[in-house]
């Protein structure tokens, strides 16, 4: 799964995502009191272990 489709779908879910302090490449995600940080790279492809820590995270 690429970045922009997880990003995609994390909306789809009500997740909020702000940018994160500094400017860089990372997104801040706030989903029912959760939070995470998910880099963002656009068309490249998120790592597996990433995307299951963030949901786990988020409590997905």
């Amino acid at each position: 799964m690429k970045y922009s489709e997880f990003r995609r779908w994390l909306l789809q879910q009500g997740a909020e995502l702000t940018k994160a302090s500094g400017g860089g490449s990372h997104l801040k995600v706030k989903l029912n009191g959760k939070a995470s940080v998910l880099p963002f790279h656009g068309a490249k492809e998120l790592p597996e272990p990433l995307r299951k820590k963030i949901m786990k995270d988020l409590g997905l």
